[in-house]
């Protein structure tokens, strides 16, 4: 897959030739910055270094249950009446830096919002809440609101067209997301449309029959694993905002589909996948290791954490048929994971108050 940052003498050309095109705004000042999608293989595993700008930023002045009192910079109109129906929304914690809620995000309940007569925000209780429901110490935090990338709101028109005009079967389009809070920590959705005349809708992979109503969220750090169809090199193009705060990003036991979540390529051992973050180096392989997974199209590399004399890890690739137990020969080692590149990671144990962090000078 490319993943492509463009400069921004890119913004004044038409994006005519995209499958799709968001066209975001920008908020508070901060520049944009315009990333192409391009799925080249059957499978990718994508992910999102930028985000959607925010409605609002304000400072928390009170918590009361799940009633988060701030004071957003518009205040001509309640802020609830700012967020759009059939829209999820978000606030994340941007600073000040030594706050105890720093890169923590906290789930709207948008509907009980929308009917304040004031600017509170209530939170509903979610597993995508990353440091649970908010408390009094949350008071003094500047959050900002924004709403979230969604399967559906990137690529389901785009889906939907192909469908009825490029006579593609409903079956060859699913994504896999990061799903907190269920069993696998993954859920796993096939397009479905059964009426031409009707908006798309969403099928369990694995459950034909079940029907996937509640939104398609994708968190900062998560990744979504994309099949897209028959025909290749169909292009998502859009234009976000970089972050440059630490993103909470918790891992489960098992299966965490993650993606760096800065405009930046990856450099393990330096940005991320040390022992910083509870990583440990082994001399050989074990079957109780964390591990991470590459995949593109067919191809799947799996890389372990190697122990170095300098007391530091590199990422070994594993051998394919024996990777609890043997190194792959010739060694090779995972340095590098491009910008925008998701990628798997097999979790021994789970880790609730993991990061990602802005990249090092």
């Amino acid at each position: 897959m490319k993943k492509i940052f463009v400069s921004r003498w890119f913004q004044a050309i038409p994006l005519f030739w995209l499958g799709m095109v968001l066209p975001f705004s920008t908020s508070n000042g901060q520049e944009s910055v315009p990333y192409l999608v391009n799925t080249g293989q059957k499978l990718e595993l994508v992910g999102f270094p930028v985000h959607q700008p925010a409605l609002d930023t304000g400072a928390v002045q009170s918590v009361a249950g799940n009633l988060i009192g701030w004071t957003p910079s518009y205040t001509e109109r309640p802020f609830g009446s700012a967020l759009v129906s059939n829209q999820e929304y978000y606030a994340e914690i941007v600073g000040p830096t030594n706050h105890p809620w720093l890169g923590h995000r906290l789930e709207l309940d948008e509907a009980a919002t929308r009917t304040r007569a004031d600017h509170g925000l209530l939170i509903a209780p979610s597993p995508f809440n990353t440091l649970g429901m908010p408390n009094a110490t949350l008071a003094g935090a500047r959050l900002e609101v924004r709403s979230h990338l969604t399967v559906d709101g990137l690529w389901g028109e785009t889906v939907r067209k192909r469908i009825l005009y490029g006579d593609e079967p409903a079956a060859t389009f699913s994504f896999s997301i990061a799903a907190p809070g269920t069993a696998s920590g993954t859920r796993s959705v096939t397009a479905s449309l059964p009426n031409p005349s009707n908006a798309l809708e969403w099928i369990d992979s694995f459950v034909r029959a079940t029907r996937v109503t509640h939104p398609l969220l994708i968190p900062p750090g998560t990744a979504v694993a994309v099949t897209f169809g028959q025909l290749r090199g169909a292009s998502l193009g859009f234009t976000g905002e970089p972050r440059t705060w630490q993103t909470a990003s918790p891992l489960q036991a098992g299966v965490n589909l993650l993606s760096y979540p800065y405009p930046n390529d990856l450099r393990l051992g330096l940005d991320w996948g040390s022992s910083r973050e509870g990583f440990r180096g082994l001399t050989r392989p074990s079957p109780s290791m964390d591990r991470i997974e590459i995949l593109s199209g067919s191809s799947r590399q799996i890389f372990g954490p190697e122990a170095q004399p300098n007391g530091g890890i590199r990422w070994k690739r594993l051998d394919p048929f024996f990777m609890s137990a043997r190194w792959a020969t010739p060694a090779s080692y995972l340095e590098t994971i491009p910008v925008g590149e998701g990628f798997i990671l097999r979790k021994a144990k789970l880790d609730p108050n993991h990061f990602f962090y802005p990249p090092k000078p």
